[in-house]
């Protein structure tokens, strides 16, 4: 599919996921199929202001493209500002958040709060447009209350601003996570404006997505919390539509490999006591079904290092023999 100049080969997004995309998490995605990746949400307001910490979350390696950045703020001039600077670090496009529903966001007038104000979410598009060569695109909900919608509005400002495609997700801001998303939605988009389209909430299985993508006619899905549970989604879904076949989910043992990967390429990126302290809520995610898992995950819990997984997960295999 094409964004803007982007031509992205393959119609699988995962999602910018605050504390989750970074550089190993991304490179586990695109290993098991992702087609197109984002760095985590990052504050257009630090990053115009050269904060060091929110700049450090720009870089990227060369074998990881196509990439895209996503930015989230509530003030056009610092966005403008962002833009130029995320664009120095080679990025393939940018993206405005307009759809997170998190407090210390919205707080600020940023993310979903910008549903509130169709006219502001243009003025910020309009600027990121205007001062870069790359192709923007937006993220956006359905609207901040659930019987408030802004996003059909939302969506016409953004194809005269001049951005290249819109992620919908449709759930209200207050419906946070709760109810199931109104896919019926991202049809109606689909018909009022002629960018691409990337559909997202709900995607848990290889159906889901084909679902979503024949149901509504979007252009491509995006997943996220499915692939924070394990990124071998998107093998499974590549598979199915590629092939039909619908692969089963990864045994004990792939799951221990996975684990044991991400964990050396987190120690890698970020050190060993960092690493693995960011580590542990993939921990708990990659183990959650297996049995034993409740006596397991407490005890990763505690881990400290790269050795401690191995030493732990060594002991698993010796007590699980029957099911390893």
């Amino acid at each position: 599919m094409d964004i803007g100049n982007l031509t992205i080969d393959g119609r699988l997004f995962l999602a910018p996921l605050a504390g989750i995309s970074n550089y190993p998490f991304r490179w586990l995605a695109r290993k098991y199929g992702a087609s197109f990746c984002y760095t985590e949400m990052i504050s257009a307001d630090a990053v115009a202001r050269n904060q060091e910490k929110t700049v450090r979350m720009l870089d990227m390696v060369p074998d990881e493209h196509p990439i895209g950045v996503q930015l989230f703020g509530a003030s056009p001039e610092y966005v403008a500002g962002a833009v130029k600077v995320v664009e120095s670090f080679g990025p393939d496009l940018i993206d405005l958040n307009m759809g997170c529903p998190v407090k210390k966001v919205v707080r600020k007038n940023g993310g979903a709060a910008l549903l509130k104000n169709p006219a502001l979410a243009g003025e910020i598009m309009s600027a990121a447009v205007e001062n870069s060569s790359l192709p923007i695109t937006i993220k956006i909900r359905t609207g901040w209350y659930k019987d408030s919608d802004t996003y059909l509005e939302i969506g016409k400002i953004a194809e005269k601003a001049g951005i290249s495609a819109i992620t919908y997700h449709p759930r209200s801001r207050s419906d946070s996570y709760k109810n199931r998303s109104d896919w019926s939605k991202i049809t109606l988009l689909k018909r009022e404006v002629s960018i691409p389209i990337i559909g997202n909430g709900d995607i848990k299985t290889p159906q889901d997505a084909r679902s979503m993508l024949f149901q509504t006619g979007c252009d491509a899905v995006m997943i996220g919390r499915a692939a924070m549970r394990s990124p071998y989604i998107f093998r499974q879904i590549k598979e199915y539509f590629e092939n039909g076949i619908l692969l089963p989910e990864m045994t004990i043992r792939e799951t221990v490999e996975l684990i044991l990967e991400h964990a050396g390429l987190m120690v890698k990126q970020f050190g060993e006591r960092v690493g693995i302290t960011m580590m542990r809520k993939h921990l708990a995610w990659y183990t959650r079904g297996m049995r034993g898992g409740a006596d397991l995950r407490r005890r990763l819990f505690s881990v400290e290092t790269y050795k401690d997984i191995c030493k732990l997960f060594d002991e698993y295999k010796l007590n699980r023999k029957a099911v390893f």
